[in-house]
């Protein structure tokens, strides 16, 4: 480990907390906008081929999306050991940590790629796939199975150094990876200049060739030691300890991530019951307001790295600062931000349609749903604290307590007495409310138990 990332822990450790998280953050926002951007061009190409091809990445997410959950919540866990490890200055168990999630990571994305490319054709029948979106989507999951080693190769490359403090490395070597796929998608999907013209498959073997082109050269970079820190195959080898603690810490964090993208869905029938309208003003009001909590997450994240390396000193004094800094942070931006879409939430709705009674409606969400939005910010932090600090079942059940125990019941009890309006408020309520459970748990001081000793 060079004086680099000494000089990264020195500051970490010392540095006001809230300009280092200002300092931290900024490249993670410029990653989540680039993702935004991604995304919305992903959907712009395929949409000009027509619903059916449009459909077959939405129709993959909720498969892929789960098992990609499944192997986020190692990434936690490796985050959290490679972070205090760091912190306390045992320079070489970070390494090791490091390896050691390497290892799981690879491990992982190759039973999930194998199992997922075989069971792929089950899965999409099991799903009820229409008929005319069925071979597309066969075809574009089976392509992202095959490459997902690669993308949790990424994710492995991202998580470490992030741990260690560095987050503009991985926030450069991915925007690389997704502006890279926002120049092949025509490419592949029309057939322009030597490609031949491929549709659906084109856009997904984008994405698997920007992903792996990505994921090569972060891997370069840490076997050649160019970024001041450097893998050796040793590290590699897995530690059987230290990998099953891996194991075991990460497995609450993979479902709790399962089962909150489980109750998305359970949310968005509820919605549903109200008719198209109310589907349209969520997905879009939704939207608006992601934008948002791009920068709200981009903070979190870099708290994550704060907080981990502080915690791995015992420096708790210094934890609670930087809580306290970034509970302040997160209000103060989320409430800036969300102040201007409640003045400008017509034109920001209309933006996105034209329909009367969407932008209706979706001024009513916004309207109902913009108090909460910075108890949604805070109870990042916490949540953040809960899982750097390895108490990741406690995380676990605040995401759980926040989205089954309080947003579903209270969106559907409400929905039923005040329509729409209900459901929008019972949302809200959740948010205030978990927020304030959250806080609870932070004073009972459980996360000051440690995972190193």
């Amino acid at each position: 480990m060079t004086s680099r990332f000494e000089k990264i822990r020195e500051d970490i450790l010392k540095q006001d907390p809230l300009k280092l998280m200002i300092k931290l953050s900024l490249p993670l926002v410029v990653l989540n906008f680039v993702h935004l951007i991604y995304n919305l061009t992903d959907t712009f190409w395929l949409g000009r081929l027509g619903r059916t091809a449009v459909s077959s990445p939405t129709l993959s997410w909720p498969v892929f999306g789960t098992i990609m959950s499944l192997g986020m919540g190692f990434g936690v866990a490796g985050f959290a050991f490679i972070s205090q490890y760091q912190g306390s200055g045992d320079f070489k168990k970070a390494q090791k940590a490091m390896g050691n999630l390497f290892t799981l990571f690879l491990i992982f994305s190759i039973i999930a790629g194998i199992t997922g490319f075989i069971l792929t054709p089950s899965i999409l029948k099991a799903m009820r796939i229409p008929p005319d979106t069925f071979n597309n989507t066969v075809i574009y999951l089976r392509i992202m199975f095959a490459s997902i080693p690669f993308s949790f190769l990424g994710f492995a490359f991202s998580f470490a150094l992030r741990a260690l403090g560095d987050t503009r490395t991985p926030t450069v070597i991915n925007v690389f990876g997704m502006l890279l796929n926002v120049i092949l998608d025509p490419l592949l999907i029309y057939g322009l200049w030597i490609f031949p013209k491929m549709g659906v498959m084109g856009a997904a073997l984008a994405t698997a060739f920007s992903n792996f082109l990505a994921s090569i050269l972060a891997l370069m970079l840490f076997l050649t030691g160019k970024l001041g820190i450097k893998i050796h195959l040793s590290d590699l080898k897995p530690d059987l300890k230290l990998s099953m603690s891996i194991i075991t810490k990460g497995l609450p964090a993979s479902i709790g991530q399962s089962l909150n993208s489980l109750g998305f869905v359970f949310l968005v029938s509820i919605i549903s019951k109200f008719g198209s309208v109310a589907v349209a003003a969520y997905s879009i009001g939704d939207r608006v307001i992601q934008l948002i909590f791009t920068i709200s997450d981009a903070i979190n994240q870099a708290l994550g790295s704060i907080l981990g390396q502080n915690l791995g000193m015992k420096n708790f004094s210094r934890v609670k600062e930087s809580i306290k800094k970034a509970v302040l942070l997160n209000a103060a931006v989320i409430s800036f931000f969300a102040i201007f879409i409640y003045l400008a939430r017509t034109e920001l709705i209309s933006a996105f349609i034209k329909d009367p009674q969407v932008i209706l409606e979706g001024k009513n969400y916004i309207e109902k749903f913009i108090v909460a939005m910075p108890f949604f910010g805070i109870f990042g932090v916490y949540s953040s604290l809960a899982m750097v600090s390895g108490r990741t079942a406690e995380g676990m059940i605040l995401g759980l307590v926040r989205l089954w125990v309080l947003r579903i019941p209270m969106a559907y009890y409400f929905g039923k007495l005040f329509g729409t309006s209900g459901v929008w408020i019972g949302m809200n309520i959740s948010n205030i409310v978990a927020c304030l459970i959250a806080y609870l748990w932070y004073l009972r001081g459980t996360w000051k138990k440690t995972l190193i000793q």
